[in-house]
């Protein structure tokens, strides 16, 4: 999934639409308190938590697959803040460092379509732990519940300030219940005062995962499942629960 050409619209849209996900920020100033720094964030985007952390004085190292979305973070950055961007990929990334707690945010792991990949990503995130360190998930559960598909139907139309436009988006998404996938497929179109239409695609699937599968893929990965909440202020995982947090402590060598 390339988040490039999305990337100057994410700030945006996230402010705009995602009123429910912006109350993790709570949550994260809460598990960095108790599990401390320096902090691993993978999948940072364009800093929507890191940058709130570092206000806190944080030590964070930023890590994103998009180019676009890391210089975004980039140009954010204060003097007063400590926080190393840098691009990589999730499953195989290298850094020179170990860590007492890392984090990744807002489903960013589902984007991880195969066993192969979550099982490399999670290789990668645990040789950059110290022993007994923390690593904390934000799941999107439920994912391949309802129709199997949906036809493109318009989900908004929204003003534009930066470019003095109006932004449709239409979505549609298909599940492919087999393999516990979730195809989205968005368009957007930008339209300027002049009724001139820019239309760019932006495509997302994401893998369903379960409390049990998640707990078993840790294991494997040298991780002990520790906590599973579902919500931001700690609530009971249930069935109607829009987010599951799961907490996994790293174990052995």
């Amino acid at each position: 999934m390339n988040w490039n050409n999305f990337a100057e619209y994410y700030d945006w849209e996230f402010s705009q639409v995602c009123t429910q996900q912006q109350k993790d920020i709570s949550m994260w100033k809460r598990f960095a308190a108790e599990f401390g720094g320096p902090i691993l964030e993978i999948c940072c985007g364009s800093g929507r938590i890191t940058l709130p952390l570092a206000d806190e004085g944080y030590e964070i190292t930023a890590i994103d697959y998009s180019e676009n979305l890391i210089n975004i973070l980039k140009s954010k950055i204060s003097k007063s803040h400590k926080i190393t961007p840098i691009m990589a990929d999730m499953r195989n990334f290298e850094i020179d460092k170990k860590f007492p707690f890392a984090f990744i945010s807002y489903a960013s792991f589902q984007q991880l379509l195969t066993l192969h990949d979550q099982i490399e990503c999670l290789n990668t995130i645990n040789r950059h732990l110290e022993n007994g360190a923390i690593l904390a998930f934000d799941i999107t559960p439920c994912l391949c519940e309802g129709e199997d598909s949906q036809m493109e139907t318009l989900q908004y139309s929204l003003n534009y300030p930066p470019n003095n436009t109006v932004v449709n988006l239409f979505s549609a998404y298909k599940i492919d219940r087999l393999n516990c996938l979730k195809h989205y497929f968005d368009r957007y179109e930008e339209i300027d005062q002049s009724g001139n239409i820019k239309e760019f695609k932006h495509n997302i699937s994401l893998r369903e995962i379960t409390a049990n599968y998640m707990e078993l893929l840790l294991e494997k990965c040298g991780f002990e499942l520790i906590q599973m909440y579902g919500g931001f202020a700690g609530e009971k995982l249930s069935e109607s629960s829009c987010n599951a947090i799961f907490l996994a402590r790293k174990v052995g060598k």
